[in-house]
């Protein structure tokens, strides 16, 4: 979002205001538009971040008939990604339950902003919940981090054993709670990171080398792709796609249905796809730790019930959804391949050497913690990550 002087049509960033004042301003195309041309002046991100809020739900219209408590999720993901879907029907299943006393506004695609920023914005207390990526909190919390080591989890199965683990989100909750946070919900983003590239088919491990990526800012990303001699180069989500069609990075590392919602598969700008299942992730919804606690017990209540039947839900979704992104991104022209079984198991050994000892013991990655994760996961049957990338198509 930028904020245009009508005198002279200048676009300048979010963090800048006319002087004219809110009064003056108008949206436009995701653009507040200054009428008057007077003088620019810096304001911090959050008034920006309120003035869209209020634009973007009606400038402060007020609450429908019955409506007892609204709450605003800023979504850094598109409406069509398959998160967008979980979030959907969380919004539906609060208004059921609540018999239309709880009204879920969703802002999707960044309307609000970045992950991060959006992130901030809640720990800030200037917006109910937001909703990105685990990476993307890295800056604010290393709590998540752990999930982030590659080749972790080895099936969707212990992945989801993990994050519905009480043990797990407590110890999460303990230290989010230092930034003022708590982890609401979750839903998948598709499966775990597959690795795109526009130009170089890989079809060994040393094809990675001397490539550049699109990063997260998740440090674990990019310790990952450098264990493989290449470059992790963070570049936010919304500006990926550009950064990709002018060749600034090589490619990005990240699930076969963030490819498809981001439209990836079009124009050529990802030509093919190594199914390396290296990283789990996923959308994390996160709210303010004190306004949550302020919350009527029975508001409490309606929403973690709505989140936990959306997650549900969405699990059951997400299988089919991503099947048919991978039929739909190959019948485009996107080659899916796999490394030969050796030079993927050596290069999944290098990786968690390189990474895991870097990184196990830093803030966020205790051994305890790692220990306790391990812990969840002895005894979870079940194998694959949920959705077929037809085996009999893949390059061998």
């Amino acid at each position: 979002m930028s904020f245009r002087c009508f005198d002279d049509q200048r676009v300048i960033p979010s963090n800048r205001a006319c002087k004219c004042g809110i009064e003056g301003l108008t949206l436009s195309n995701g653009r507040f538009d200054c009428d008057n041309g007077m003088a620019i002046h810096r304001v911090p991100f959050w008034i920006g971040l309120v003035l869209t809020v209020l634009f973007l739900a009606g400038c402060g219209e007020g609450k429908k008939d019955g409506v007892e408590h609204v709450f605003k999720i800023a979504n850094v993901l598109a409406e069509s990604d398959v998160t967008g879907y979980g979030l959907n029907r969380f919004a539906e299943l609060v208004e059921e339950k609540s018999e239309g006393r709880i009204e879920i506004r969703l802002f999707h695609g960044g309307q609000l902003g970045s992950g991060v920023e959006t992130f901030e914005a809640v720990k800030n207390g200037h917006l109910d919940l937001a909703a990105d990526s685990f990476a993307n909190l890295a800056s604010i919390t290393p709590a998540f981090e752990v999930f982030h080591l590659p080749f972790l989890f080895s099936s969707r199965a212990e992945m989801l054993a993990v994050y519905r683990s009480n043990a797990v989100r407590e110890q999460v909750n303990g230290e989010l709670a230092e930034v003022g946070l708590r982890w609401f919900a979750t839903f998948e983003i598709g499966g775990p990171r597959e690795v795109g590239t526009s130009r170089r088919k890989i079809t060994k491990a040393a094809d990675l080398e001397g490539l550049k990526f699109r990063a997260s800012r998740s440090p674990l990303e990019i310790a990952a792709q450098e264990a493989w001699g290449a470059k992790g180069v963070t570049v936010d989500w919304t500006e990926t796609p550009e950064a990709v069609r002018l060749g600034m990075v090589d490619g990005l590392t990240v699930p076969y249905a963030s490819f498809y919602s981001a439209r990836f598969y079009e124009g050529g700008l990802i030509r093919y796809l190594l199914d390396l299942n290296f990283q789990t992730y996923a959308m994390v919804v996160v709210v303010n730790a004190k306004a949550w606690e302020k919350l009527p017990v029975e508001v409490q209540a309606t929403l973690e019930e709505a989140a936990r039947e959306a997650e549900s839900w969405h699990i059951g979704f997400v299988g089919d959804y991503i099947t048919k992104n991978i039929q739909e991104m190959r019948a485009a022209g996107v080659e899916i391949n796999k490394l030969p079984a050796f030079e993927e198991e050596n290069l999944k050994r290098r990786t968690k050497e390189a990474v895991w000892g870097k990184f196990v013991g830093r803030p966020g990655i205790s051994r305890a913690k790692l220990e306790l994760i391990q812990q969840e996961i002895k005894g979870v049957d079940g194998t694959g990550w949920g959705y077929e990338t037809n085996p009999d198509s893949l390059v061998k």
